[in-house]
Order: C-alpha cells, then structure tokens, then sequence
C-alpha cells in the first residue's frame, strides 16, 4: 500500500527540505575542515571521519529525496537494497552526531535528531511495500539483470 501524497509532502516540506538546507550549510564547513586537515597532516583522522560522515550524510539525504520522488509517481522500480542502505548510512550519522556533540541530550536530539523521523517514516513504508510480482523484472545488487536502461 503507497502511502498518501499529502504524508509524502509533509515529511518532505517538514523534515527532509529543512534537513538538507541545514546539511548544505554544515557541509561548506565540514569540507573546509576536512581538507584543511588533510592537507596540513594535523588531526587527519579527524578530517577522514569528517569526510566519511559527510559522504554517508549526503547518501542518506539524497536517498530520502530519490525515495519521496519515487513513492510520490507511484513509481516501484528503486532499487530496494540501496534504498536501505541510505536510510541507514543517514540514520548512522544522526546518531553519531547526536551522540558525539556538546550541550543538553534535549538540544542534541532536537537540532540533530529530527531526520530521524523521515527515516523512520521512510523505513515503514519501504517495509510495508508489495513485494514485486512474480512476471516483473528481478534486480539484484548489481541492477537489472537484463542491463537495459529505463
């Protein structure tokens, strides 16, 4: 069962817009922390979680956005897997960040921790989608097993 247009465009508009406005902001400074400290070898440890966490922040983001365009055409044909995977790289850095950041937990998961909610909503309806029917084509990690372009 698809969810509804209007659930879709709320978390989107309430949750997913305002996440990645603030992401882009956050971002233009972790990657100018990042290569500083790669590029001067001071706390480049620092520098590499900094990027990995980017990378993984962008994943999950881009991977709310990918999965909100699909769910809103009634479009079923993402790849499921990968589907997964973004809402858990995503859901991984909130948690690091609510747990890794300075100040009151109530701040923490306030400021950091409301992406969380279109995860979790994401994660629910992925899980509650049909499964394919037995004459569509099967994916497996690799793409479509035929390799044509849709």
């Amino acid at each position: 069962m698809l969810p509804g247009k209007l659930s879709l465009y709320l978390i989107a508009i309430g949750v997913v817009l305002p996440s990645t406005m603030v992401a882009a902001f956050f971002s233009l400074l972790g990657a100018g922390f990042a290569s500083d400290a790669l590029r001067r070898h001071e706390h480049a440890l620092a520098g590499l979680v900094a990027l990995a966490a980017l990378v993984a922040g962008w994943f999950g983001l881009v991977t709310l956005w990918r999965l909100h365009y699909r769910l809103l055409h009634a479009r079923l044909d993402f790849n499921r897997p990968a589907a997964w995977a973004g809402l858990a790289c995503g859901s991984v850095v909130v948690l690091a960040l609510v747990l890794s950041s300075g100040g009151t937990l109530v701040f923490r998961v306030s400021f950091f921790g409301w992406p969380l909610l279109a995860a979790a909503y994401y994660a629910v309806v992925l899980w509650r989608l049909p499964t394919r029917a037995a004459g569509e084509r099967q994916h497996d990690m690799n793409g479509p097993k035929d390799w044509r372009l849709r």
